[in-house]
């Protein structure tokens, strides 16, 4: 249990860690978070080793910026062992609108805030101010968008998606026909398998052709 400071002394600054695949990423995120008077920028991580390291070195309170995948491991499974093994590191969950079943995951798993990056420059910043004050927070807008949709119904280029999987194309040949990256593809089965509860490509083609979603 975190110390309260000696009375008539500031409490700690948080530290924030910035976690994602990409360096860039972190490294966009981390200019925002300098720029931030209430935290103080920590290191960056890209894979789970060098996440675990820092969080691990880590002695007052923390906050974690995590994007929904590192080289090595996607969100499911890094949120599920940072809650494990730091359960005081509070977690901000940030995505790409087209990630955006990866929310869902992450309140589900207990992420402390959820963050869209379209909307990161203003929202953010007010984030972090409430996790600072020991608040967890879900954004006005997320928060309509997951109690307005009874079900997690698949979206336009989801069903195009699972059409051409129950045609049986790959995801180069999925790519390819809908000109997206292949990264992108795994993103949209990531999303689908999340939305039918399923955990394979059969299983999913299954469900799909039986209508049971």
């Amino acid at each position: 249990m975190t110390k309260a400071p000696p009375q008539g002394e500031a409490p700690p600054v948080p530290q924030v860690i910035v976690a994602d695949r990409q360096v860039i990423v972190c490294q966009g995120i981390g200019s925002l978070v300098a720029q931030i008077p209430e935290v103080e920028l920590g290191a960056f991580a890209t894979d789970k080793a060098s996440l675990k390291k820092l969080l691990s070195a880590v002695h007052g309170p923390a906050i974690l910026i995590l994007g929904v995948r590192l080289a090595d491991g996607d969100l499911t499974q890094v949120l599920g062992t940072v809650r494990k093994d730091h359960p005081h590191v509070m977690v901000v969950v940030v995505a790409e609108e087209s990630e955006f079943a990866f929310i869902r995951s992450a309140i589900k798993q207990g992420a402390n805030s959820v963050c869209m990056m379209g909307q990161i420059l203003t929202s953010l910043p007010k984030i972090l101010g409430k996790l600072v004050e020991g608040h967890s927070i879900v954004p006005t807008d997320i928060l309509k968008r997951l109690t307005s949709e009874t079900t997690d119904s698949l979206s336009r280029r989801e069903h195009e998606i699972l059409a051409l999987l129950v045609d049986g194309l790959t995801n180069f040949q999925i790519s390819a026909r809908l000109g997206l990256s292949e990264n992108t593809v795994k993103y949209y089965l990531k999303a689908i398998y999340q939305k039918l509860e399923v955990n394979s490509r059969g299983a999913a083609i299954a469900k799909y052709v039986a209508g049971n979603y």
